[in-house]
């Protein structure tokens, strides 16, 4: 694993329902946790969700060094532009605010709804949390 890559900094807004019950979240500070039965079946999700996350994206920067000729440095780079797109350098993708395209209500980007009318929000990018 490349050293610049860190899991424990991963944050997740879901979780995968396939391998445990949901039975509700918690948010606290930039980061949303599930809420389980039991304690220990909630870490153990997150940490399965942690290592498939991990391993997607060791998979990725290996595609991209050897198909796309990119080095280390130029992923560097390209992390640091992407922590600093909510205007903090902390390791991770804070939620922002945005306009619903139905209501105009501003609405928290990690939300799939809009908590007013309930439309589906857009999502810039693939992994926006």
């Amino acid at each position: 694993m490349s050293p610049f890559f860190d899991p424990s900094k991963l944050s997740t807004n879901d979780t995968d329902r396939s391998e445990g019950s949901k039975v509700g979240s918690y948010t606290g500070g930039n980061t949303t946790m599930p809420i389980s039965s039991q304690p220990h079946e909630a870490l153990a999700q997150m940490n399965r969700r942690i290592d498939r996350l991990s391993l997607a994206c060791q998979a990725m920067w290996e595609l991209l060094r050897e198909k796309a000729d990119v080095n280390e440095d130029q992923l560097r780079d390209k992390i640091l532009e992407v922590d600093l797109r909510d205007g903090a350098t902390d390791g991770k993708m804070s939620p922002t605010i945005q306009e619903c395209p139905h209501c105009k209500s501003k609405t928290n980007s990690r939300r799939p709804t809009c908590i007013i009318c309930g439309a589906e929000l857009p999502k810039k990018h693939q992994f926006e949390v």
